[in-house]
């Protein structure tokens, strides 16, 4: 046998020796090193989960500009609004129903605020009521006050501004209260009749303008005599 072919069996013979890395083995380059040396067991990790993106059409952010506007006035205690603009932007936008889901989440809490806060309506009978209380308990300022509110619902009451003129005699201001009276009296003639008798009005015997009012002659001040 000749050098070349003796050669030629031994190198096949080693080639049949060393074991080549299979498909399932991956490999890595060591720094400095020229062969890629076999790694086992390395597990590529998952890439992870992106964020989901919301779905963009071309009435997106006209939509999602109404849901911040809502959200904003809903932060500065704008409940009313803010509830506006959510509905609007449900009833203008349904094409959009991730934004249109998150509108009505934040409806829910404005109508649990809304709930949480209302109160029943008063109404004027409710407040005329309140201001007889007071006054009767000699509370003035706040008998004025409820009748005042009173009036607002009933701006032709007489009886309301006869009891106003009545309270205001209490807390002593004769000029508000010869000016409800008038008013009393124009809706209702009988009024003058009730305040020339009514013990309430007796601090405005003395007043001219109510004696004149009510058709009382006014009461003189005794004259202070010099001892």
């Amino acid at each position: 046998m000749t050098k070349k072919g003796a050669a030629g069996k031994q190198k096949a013979a080693i080639s049949r020796r060393v074991k080549k890395p299979s498909k399932k083995e991956s490999t890595r380059t060591v720094p400095g090193a020229k062969k890629r040396i076999p790694e086992f067991g390395a597990v590529t990790p998952a890439p992870e989960k992106s964020p989901r993106v919301l779905r963009e059409t071309k009435t997106t952010t006209a939509a999602l500009s109404l849901l911040e506007k809502g959200i904003k006035l809903l932060y500065q205690r704008e409940v009313r609004k803010a509830r506006h603009e959510f509905e609007s932007m449900i009833a203008d936008y349904p094409g959009e129903p991730e934004i249109v889901a998150r509108a009505r989440s934040y409806l829910q809490i404005c109508e649990r605020e809304e709930a949480a806060h209302k109160k029943p309506a008063i109404s004027q009978d409710e407040f005329y009521s309140l201001g007889v209380m007071e006054h009767n308990r000699g509370n003035y300022d706040g008998a004025v006050s409820y009748f005042q509110q009173s009036l607002h619902k009933r701006p032709d009451a007489d009886y309301i501004y006869y009891s106003l003129a009545a309270s205001k005699v209490m807390k002593n201001d004769v000029v508000e209260a010869i000016e409800n009276l008038r008013k009393a009296i124009e809706l209702n003639e009988d009024n003058r009749v009730y305040a020339k008798n009514d013990p309430d009005f007796a601090p405005l015997h003395s007043e001219k303008e109510f004696a004149d009012l009510v058709g009382l002659k006014p009461v003189k001040e005794p004259e202070s005599t010099n001892s």
